[in-house]
């Protein structure tokens, strides 16, 4: 009788087992893939990189994406390349000066260009009331960047070369002040003249209640330059392939999920960064604010160049990749051979193979209460 008790539980144990609900243990492991930003702030702008982690669309890819803060795409760039990430996501100045001084290409691959058009291109800010009402302006003044190595001297020095000043003749002191708040602040109490920033650092500083005007580039200048690359470590590359593809779907999804819904993609953010909702307002206040940072941003990501219709999100253009050499000035130095080495088309058709409707839908249809349920669960799953 004891013997057939100890065999009852034994089976009523195994039939509890085999019927609880799946752990995180059980759950199919995900592939780790550490993507570096290009700035230090996890800010609603750039959500459509992260979103995938709260839809599920990583996780169904069987990725693990876990983003990192950077000071600048420079930085990005050199922890990718040592391999303390996998990814960065620096637009393509600092690989392109990086292959010129090596005359080969650096151990990093382009596979998927985030944004239709370059993000510098829309100007440097100006105090209101300030003398400087063009960018010819900037010569003698002081201009905050985020780093000495990033995008915005760059951008400037071409922008001055446009005015007939030759860059041995520039006057310009280029000082780091960090990203949107900090930046804002010092130019507001006078200690640059003009801030060189991207886009989205513009709109989340004046969301903050920053005042400032921007003086625009001459016009048509930057029209077909590119903007933020994802590359790749090549080494990660060559042993994860399936788990590269998979993030660059879940961003591809991310992306038209943002671009087709700006509002629920920034509530969905809130769930996700709480501690980057500004501070001392209401989250209907907060949202309202912050949503023209996102409805700015969303035309950014559509999935072609406006020209070639490709209507592929993430693929290459060689033609773009020429006029950008000769933009940074290199068109001399790297040879048509070496630029087409530093990117690829290679996995664009398998990224894009998905069902976009059903990435529409959902964020038309969107009910923020039933998808913090899901994200809950997909955490509890996940162990996340």
């Amino acid at each position: 009788m004891k013997r057939i008790l100890v065999c009852f539980v034994a089976a009523l144990m195994f039939a509890a087992f085999s019927v609880a609900p799946q752990t995180a243990s059980a759950a199919k492991k995900l592939s780790n893939i550490k993507i570096t930003l290009a700035n230090p702030l996890f800010n609603p702008g750039i959500s459509f990189l992260w979103i995938g982690n709260f839809l599920g669309y990583y996780q169904e890819e069987g990725v693990d994406a876990e983003f990192v803060a950077a000071q600048g795409g420079a930085q990005g760039m050199g922890w990718a390349l040592a391999g303390r990430t996998h990814i960065a996501i620096p637009r393509p100045i600092p690989i392109l000066f990086k292959a010129a001084r090596a005359k080969k290409a650096p151990p990093l691959l382009g596979v998927y260009i985030l944004n239709r058009d370059a993000i510098y291109a829309d100007g440097v800010a100006v105090p209101p009331g300030s003398s400087i009402k063009s960018v010819c302006d900037l010569q003698g003044k002081k201009v905050g960047v985020m780093s000495q190595n990033d995008a915005g001297p760059l951008f400037v020095k071409k922008a001055l070369e446009t005015c007939g000043i030759a860059k041995k003749d520039q006057r310009v002191t280029y000082l780091p002040v960090g990203a949107v708040s900090k930046a804002a602040m010092a130019m507001k109490l006078g200690r640059v003249d003009a801030w060189a920033n991207v886009d989205v650092q513009y709109t989340l500083a004046k969301a903050s209640g920053f005042k400032f005007d921007i003086i625009p580039y001459q016009k048509g200048w930057t029209k077909n330059l590119f903007g933020n690359v994802v590359w790749v470590n090549k080494g990660y590359l060559a042993k994860n392939r399936k788990a590269v593809i998979g993030f660059l779907r879940g961003l591809a999804k991310g992306s038209l999920f943002f671009y087709t819904n700006p509002k629920a993609t920034l509530e969905a953010h809130w769930v996700l960064y709480p501690e980057s909702m500004p501070k001392g307002m209401s989250r209907e206040k907060a949202t309202a604010r912050m949503l023209t940072v996102l409805v700015d941003r969303a035309p950014k990501l559509r999935p072609d160049d406006g020209t070639e219709k490709i209507n592929k999100f993430g693929a290459h253009h060689d033609g773009e990749w020429d006029e950008y050499l000769k933009f940074v000035g290199l068109d001399k130095v790297i040879s048509k051979k070496l630029l087409r080495s530093l990117y690829t088309n290679d996995m664009i058709d398998e990224v894009n193979n998905f069902d976009r409707q059903k990435v529409i839908d959902r964020a038309k249809n969107w009910d923020l209460a039933k998808e913090i349920k899901n994200f809950r669960a997909l955490q509890k799953r996940y162990g996340q």
